[in-house]
């Protein structure tokens, strides 16, 4: 595959582009990538540097150093940069601001657990490499009833600007409407955040992608957290490129579907045990 020259190389000759409103929802770790490296003493031909919440696990965060980034995302993403050639350099940032750097050539690339929307689409190139649906979780037991169909009146932590924002503001929304008290939302910069907070029993629940929903449940121990329901409005994730850079996400696309072919691909999901997400093809923008 043709060696690609990252478009941060090439940011001064192409001049500033002028930015557009972007729609910064998500859906919202082992290879690693440093995120705290000299990007002076690094061969910008070959080094890609990658916007990244790296505090959504297991799709992305940090290891116990506090740079360096670690996740399933980051395994894949690197294996794939690695078919064409290049390295991953991953620079940890809040969410919102990943498109909008991508954007303006800040970045070259965004990798954060994305989920593909149209209005993403209608901003960015995105490459489909996973999908995950939508994941509640409570206390075990569930000791306040909570029902992900009628959260009328329960409290409600979710990570801001996500999908799942949008999600619990249209189902607070809909109990308004039908004359029910709305739902207490409480939002946070980051899931683990959302996520303490009902460990703790300030919140009754909290709702997630399914990996990130899986992980909590796996680190906070037998006992303490469960599902609420089923797995709903599964998605592909995508990776975040540039509008103007249709060649390098082809490209992008086909080492994807390269380590899909050879193995490499089914291998990293085997390792993080998330193989349910699997997809048989990456595309650039994928019909939804």
């Amino acid at each position: 595959m043709a060696t690609h020259t990252p478009r941060s190389a090439r940011w001064t000759l192409l001049g500033a582009l002028t930015l557009t409103g972007v729609l910064t929802l998500t859906a919202c770790g082992g290879g690693s990538g440093d995120g705290g490296s000299d990007a002076g003493s690094e061969d910008t031909d070959t080094t890609v540097t990658i916007g990244v919440e790296a505090a959504y696990p297991p799709g992305e965060f940090l290891e116990d150093d506090g740079e360096t980034v670690q996740g399933f995302n980051v395994d894949l993403v690197e294996a794939a940069l690695a078919e064409m050639g290049l390295e991953a350099k991953w620079v940890p940032t809040t969410f919102d601001s990943i498109i909008i750097g991508v954007q303006s050539g800040e970045y070259d690339l965004g990798s954060s657990s994305f989920t593909v929307t149209e209005e993403r689409m209608q901003a960015v190139n995105m490459v489909s490499y996973f999908s995950s649906g939508t994941q509640w979780f409570a206390q075990a037991g569930n000791p306040q009833g909570v029902d992900p169909e009628n959260p009328c009146g329960m409290r409600i932590a979710v990570q801001s600007n996500t999908v799942h924002d949008e999600d619990i503001e249209a189902r607070s929304q809909a109990c308004v409407d039908a004359g029910e008290e709305p739902v207490t939302i409480e939002k946070f910069q980051s899931q683990p955040q959302a996520t303490e907070t009902v460990v703790s029993g300030l919140n009754d629940a909290s709702l997630a992608d399914m990996p990130t929903s899986a992980y909590a449940l796996e680190q906070t121990g037998d006992g303490v957290l469960e599902f609420i329901g089923e797995q709903y409005d599964a998605a592909p994730y995508g990776i975040v490129v540039h509008q103007d850079d249709a060649e390098f996400a082809d490209d992008l696309a086909a080492a994807f579907n390269t380590l899909m072919e050879d193995g490499t691909y089914d291998d990293i999901l085997a390792e993080w045990g998330i193989e349910a997400g699997a997809i048989e093809t990456a595309e650039v923008n994928p019909s939804l």
